[in-house]
């Protein structure tokens, strides 16, 4: 975790092409949010820019997190927030009081199902606490990604599921296609509401912190890539789904 959290934190102190990743994936979450009902919202994972600093119509936000840094940052984050909770620690440890499981009306995991080592544990934990009603979104890279797909026919990596050096770096456990990501959430007793990918990414992250370091393209390119989905509907380089109890 240590490590992780020294990786995480050097996007923001390199303003790495990541950030731009981070803000497309936010404003998936929100579009995700604002269509359901989501008086109560637990966030699992929440980095440095918890989901409260973005959102205000909530009655109640709980934050879970394991690292203890982005747990210190939270809370300072909260102060005043009086209906915001932060917690130290990880779903799967049952880290929740018996009266605050089931409460929730929606549940983010945003960027996190791929990097734990037993997925289908964190799921089983999300499930556990979710009311019949309960909306979760979840997102992860995506295996098909513009990207990875480019990278393949250029014969630099031998399938689309080969580890990337962000992969390596980061210690995420699973790669996944929405077909496998379906699987394993119906698996874990949950129904898909919706799916998608979004934000074109045509090189690596690598790739484009040089390509925005060195002038070769703006914000607004950044932007049309992200638009762009629209024309490649399957090859975003995240992609979401948005999930119930079965």
């Amino acid at each position: 975790m240590e490590r992780y959290t020294k990786e995480y934190l050097k996007h923001y102190e390199e303003q790495s092409f990541e950030l731009h990743l981070i803000a497309a994936r936010r404003r998936q979450v929100l579009k995700s949010l604002r269509a359901h009902p989501h008086a109560n919202i637990l966030e699992v994972g929440c980095g440095l820019e918890p989901l409260f600093l973005h959102i205000g119509d909530y009655t109640t936000f709980t934050v879970i997190e394991p690292s203890a840094e982005f747990v210190e940052r939270a809370k300072a984050l909260s102060s005043g927030r009086q209906n915001v909770k932060v917690i130290q620690g990880r779903l799967e440890q049952t880290v929740l009081r018996p009266a605050e499981a089931r409460t929730f009306d929606f549940i983010v995991l945003s960027s996190l199902l791929h990097e734990v080592p037993d997925p289908a544990h964190l799921l089983r934990a999300v499930h556990s606490i979710s009311g019949p009603d309960t909306t979760t979104h979840i997102n992860v890279p995506n295996v098909y990604s513009f990207h990875r797909l480019l990278a393949l026919e250029m014969g630099l990596i031998d399938s689309a599921f080969d580890r990337s050096q962000t992969e390596a770096r980061f210690q995420r456990h699973t790669r996944f296609d929405m077909l496998s990501l379906i699987r394993l959430v119906e698996d874990q007793r949950f129904r898909v509401m919706s799916s998608g990918t979004y934000f074109v990414k045509p090189f690596s992250n690598e790739q484009m912190d040089q390509i925005l370091r060195h002038g070769i393209v703006d914000t607004k390119v950044i932007e049309g890539l992200e638009r762009m989905i629209r024309y490649l509907p399957e090859m975003g380089s995240e992609m979401y789904v948005e999930v119930r109890p079965a």
